[in-house]
């Protein structure tokens, strides 16, 4: 499974990374997508919401935000 190249700044917000459980939506025209995510140091999966123009369930990201 491939990583993100470099990790978020912690200027950006919180730091997650973890692997994508559930991909929730996924707009091929916007590349708007919501996650669920099994990330580092939570028990519960958390909500994530980005642009990617490719993603699916599985996938190890990493990514900053509040």
């Amino acid at each position: 499974m491939p990583q993100d190249p470099a990790p978020p700044s912690d200027a950006e917000g919180e730091v997650l990374a973890g692997l994508v459980e559930r991909v929730t939506f996924h707009s091929a025209e916007t590349s708007f997508c919501v996650l669920r995510v099994n990330a580092r140091g939570h028990r519960d999966l958390v909500t994530v919401v980005r642009h990617a123009p490719v993603v699916s369930a599985g996938e190890w990201i990493t990514a900053a935000g509040t």
